[in-house]
């Protein structure tokens, strides 16, 4: 695969998105983020994770930029987690948190990991200062993986239940 050409973020971008029907679960994404992010070989400390469904569904789950995000509301520690007023994205203090957790059982997308070395939470940040966008997208081969907004992603999901709907009209009773 060829590198993709730098395409600006927009500021409301806040989230990547996987595909499943492109993704084939190969976990390029996650060595791509754990170079990027720690010049690590190790999976356990990339901030995207492929998650696997029986029987056949893959899918890569990065931090969902949640309107009001939960895990900053259940950690107990003051300014460990905070919602960037420049991209809305989570940043995490690392002089703050302690590891707890809390924020890790309260993300309800499995997001939020810990890391297994600074025992501190990582938080995907779209590869913030990264010229290239996020890694885990430029190194995508099957192209499964897009930096998206929660709007357009409502969308997409409003015009997939549509179709699933008007097939199911179609078919003969």
């Amino acid at each position: 695969m060829s590198p993709s050409p730098h395409v600006p973020i927009s500021p409301h971008a806040r989230l990547v998105v996987c595909d499943p029907d492109l993704c084939v679960g190969c976990q390029l994404c996650e060595f791509a983020c754990a170079s990027v992010k720690d010049n690590s070989a190790n999976i356990l400390r990339s901030r995207i994770r492929v998650m696997r469904q029986e029987p056949i569904l893959m899918i890569s789950i990065a931090c969902r930029g949640c309107e009001d995000p939960v895990c900053v509301k259940v950690c107990p520690r003051d300014g460990a987690l905070a919602v960037n007023p420049d991209n809305s994205l989570i940043d995490v203090d690392n002089d703050k948190c302690d590891g707890c957790g809390w924020c890790i059982d309260a993300c309800p997308f499995g997001a939020i990991v810990l890391d297994p070395e600074t025992k501190r939470v990582i938080i995907c940040d779209l590869c913030a200062g990264r010229d290239a966008g996020p890694a885990c997208v430029e190194m995508c081969s099957k192209d499964a993986l897009e930096v998206s907004t929660p709007a357009v992603v409502a969308g997409k999901v409003s015009q997939s239940a549509l179709r699933t709907l008007m097939d199911a009209l179609d078919e003969p009773a």
